[in-house]
């Protein structure tokens, strides 16, 4: 009796083992998709983060032991503006430099992703999931140092309007070099609008591109206007050389080969009869050899 109450309490025991293991050993936790989860060992000799991130779907760890962070993989967009219309709280415009120094200012659109296979990375960089304070702070940081890196290359006017998405991929590129080694991957990025400038600059920079545009309309019109003279000019050279090539050959032959032509023409339509009245009596049409007033 005893022994098998002894027994009983065992198992008891052990379930109870086994359930505190559960409640506070044990964690559960689900990656969902979209997302990607790293595992961090707090202890032991491989102490730090796994390789290797977690994919979607339950998985199990102990708190005590190991800790997991999930990031999302799906893009992230990031809006830096003057305006507090936009969201945030304070003015996040971007501001940089010409090559005459005139200082611009901008506001940004921006998406990046975070590669799953280097989320790893991505923690050891930041040791952090929080992706607001990485994009408002470091990422921010490394835009304006691109863009002023950047703009220092390019006069106002190739900023404003001739050279700008020249200029927008080459600081993309920088930015992209710049986080790239951790996992992040600019996916969009450019300007909301066009770059502040001083006004009488704008308006200076805005006569220049309408001078040039009317330049070349008339040049345009010139040239329509020089085709269809050429034309006309080849139109009336071809006339001309028609009517010299009819008129050389107007030779004698050819004459009188045209006036019995006609005569022919005319024979083919007379009726056979003779007109009532006939200028010295002269038959029409009909010449006979020969018989020539003497």
């Amino acid at each position: 009796m005893n022994n098998s109450i002894g027994r009983h309490w065992k198992k008891f025991a052990a379930l109870g083992i086994f359930i505190f293991l559960v409640l506070f050993v044990i964690r559960f936790k689900r990656i969902d998709p979209g997302h990607v989860g790293i595992v961090v060992d707090l202890y032991g000799g491989n102490k730090g983060v796994q390789s290797i991130p977690v994919v979607t779907g339950m998985t199990v760890f102990c708190p005590a032991l190991t800790m997991i962070f999930e990031y999302p993989t799906y893009v992230q967009t990031a809006v830096w503006t003057r305006s507090r219309d936009e969201g945030s709280p304070m003015n996040e415009e971007i501001s940089f430099s010409s090559k005459e120094g005139l200082v611009i200012t901008a506001d940004i659109s921006l998406s990046y992703q975070l590669v799953g296979e280097k989320v790893p990375s991505f923690y050891v960089k930041f040791r952090s999931d929080d992706l607001d304070r990485f994009t408002h702070g470091f990422l921010r940081n490394v835009a304006r140092d691109a863009f002023n890196e950047e703009s220092v290359r390019y006069s106002v006017e190739e900023l404003y309007s001739t050279r700008k998405e020249e200029f927008l991929g080459k600081v993309r590129d920088r930015l992209n070099k710049g986080v790239g080694d951790f996992g992040v991957e600019i996916q969009q990025f450019g300007f909301i609008g066009a770059p502040r400038l001083p006004d009488n600059v704008v308006e200076s920079i805005n006569a220049k591109i309408k001078a040039i545009q009317d330049a070349i309309r008339v040049e345009n019109e010139l040239r329509a206007v020089e085709a269809e003279a050429k034309k006309r000019i080849a139109e009336a050279e071809g006339t001309a050389k028609a009517n010299l090539a009819i008129q050389q050959s107007m030779t004698p032959t050819v004459l009188e080969w045209k006036r019995l032509e006609l005569q022919r023409q005319a024979l083919e339509k007379w009726n056979g009869q003779l007109p009532y009245y006939s200028a010295g009596g002269a038959v029409p049409f009909v010449q006979v050899p020969g018989l020539q007033a003497k």
